[in-house]
């Protein structure tokens, strides 16, 4: 089925301006598409009449009405993510849940699930919405491991990128065992699953069930990106 050129050229212009921070000029974006100016322009007009862009100077940037897509698509990703993290949870006897990166520094847990029946004597409760640095826990770490390599990063990050799950212990909370997975999210840095107990539990066959409840979320948001 063909595509609609206008169409086309307005999604490829919205998603190149998402990829630099200081924006694009009208003239960049003609460059990048391999199209006339005046239709770069035209184009640029018609997003930034849905507030999908807006024009600081000569650069364009992403507008409010960007964000305001960006939050719907996160709400219908937390409902669509509820069964696999109940499903996660239930089968590793631990608590799952759903994180994604706030901003470049912080991530913050937007949904959680808690086993069908309870594993040891004690079960973790996540803080759902509460913001915490990306270094700091299993979830943020995995997130981190999506990104390429930088020269001296932890080595916790560049085991997760290896192994395509990170491991802690202790971070967030005292005596706590996090397992985490990365993915991509259209739109943001990143996002992460995993489950955190105060128990023991095999980590291998656990890690596998993390990983693949990544894959499962990452064709949700239409992407197939994790960590090999």
């Amino acid at each position: 089925m063909a595509t609609l050129q206008g169409l086309d050229r307005g999604l490829r212009a919205l998603n190149l301006i998402s990829l630099t921070a200081d924006g694009l000029t009208v003239a960049d974006l003609a460059a990048q598409l391999e199209i006339d100016r005046a239709i770069a322009y035209r184009i640029v007009q018609t997003l930034e009449e849905h507030a999908l862009v807006s024009r600081q100077g000569k650069r364009v940037r992403l507008g409010a009405g960007a964000a305001t897509l960006a939050g719907r698509f996160q709400h219908q990703l937390v409902q669509a993510a509820q069964p696999v993290l109940q499903e996660l949870a239930d089968a590793t006897g631990a608590s799952a849940f759903l994180t994604v990166a706030h901003g470049a520094r912080e991530c913050v847990p937007v949904a959680g699930a808690q086993p069908t029946v309870q594993h040891g004597p004690v079960q973790v409760g996540y803080r759902i919405g509460v913001r915490h640095p990306l270094e700091k826990g299993a979830n943020g770490v995995a997130i981190l491991a999506l990104q390429p390599p930088v020269p001296d990063e932890p080595e916790e990050i560049v085991r997760a990128r290896e192994s395509g799950y990170s491991i802690t212990s202790g971070q967030l909370q005292q005596g706590a065992t996090g397992v985490a997975a990365g993915f991509e999210v259209p739109g943001a840095v990143g996002a992460s699953v995993g489950v955190v107990a105060m128990h023991d539990f095999d980590i291998e066959p656990v890690a596998a069930q993390v990983k693949e409840a990544a894959l499962r979320l990452a064709s949700l948001t239409g992407s197939a990106t994790t960590p090999d």
